[in-house]
This record gives C-alpha cells, structure tokens and sequence, in this order.
C-alpha cells in the first residue's frame, strides 16, 4: 500500500463545525503543521480557506498541485 507521505508534500485538513471551520496544512513527511487558520462558516469564509491553500500548495516551494476544491456556492 502507498503511503500519502510517498505521494503528496502536503495535506489539508479541515475541521468543520456550524459557525466556522478550522483547516491546517501538515507536512506529510514531518507531520508539522505549516499553516493553520479559523474562519466563519461563510461564503466568504469558504472563499478565505480556498484562497489560503491555494497560496499554501503554490507557494513557490515547486510543488505540484492537485486538482482545487470549490466553495460551496
């Protein structure tokens, strides 16, 4: 079995609750914790999370990118 250190650099992990969510980007290799931020539970808190991992995973590291997620709208 693969393991997810083996192919991706990054996860995004996301911690949903009704009035906002919590997401973190983990290093997969270390387990360290990049980034972290809380947002409301909002279009534009949605929007705020997308805008952050896009910057996180494109952050001129030389990482490839997988596929974005969308907001729901």
């Amino acid at each position: 079995m693969t393991m997810l250190a083996d192919t991706v650099e990054l996860v995004i992990g996301v911690d949903t609750h009704k009035h906002s969510h919590t997401a973190a980007v983990v290093a997969t290799a270390t387990g360290a914790v990049i980034e972290q931020m809380t947002v409301p539970a909002t279009p534009a808190g949605y929007q705020q999370l997308l805008k952050q991992a896009d910057s996180a995973i494109t952050g001129g590291c030389g990482r490839s990118r997988a596929p974005a997620a969308t907001a729901p709208g």
